[in-house]
């Protein structure tokens, strides 16, 4: 059970990382002082049309690939519990 309890959990984490990230992007996330990745990309969405796209795009890579990552970790942990 513990094996399926952990895979589970980091699933749930990766998903619970985008959410966090889409709330705090539409305004719905943590309060306003606290940094988050997703309310740095929304503070920098506008820069984008004015061809400055650079601090957009290291906070949106930052979840992209800590929420891959964090799904590469649940594979590799499904293949050594063998489920």
């Amino acid at each position: 059970v513990l094996p399926t309890l952990i895979i589970e959990f980091t699933v749930r984490l990766g998903y619970a990382i985008f959410a966090v990230a889409t709330l705090s992007f539409l305004g719905a996330g943590l309060e306003a002082g606290s940094p988050d990745w997703g309310t740095q990309v929304a503070d920098t969405w506008s820069l984008i049309f004015t061809n400055v796209w650079w601090p957009t795009l290291f906070p949106s890579l930052a979840i992209a690939s800590v929420a891959v990552s964090i799904n590469l970790i649940s594979d590799a942990l499904l293949e050594v519990f063998e489920l």
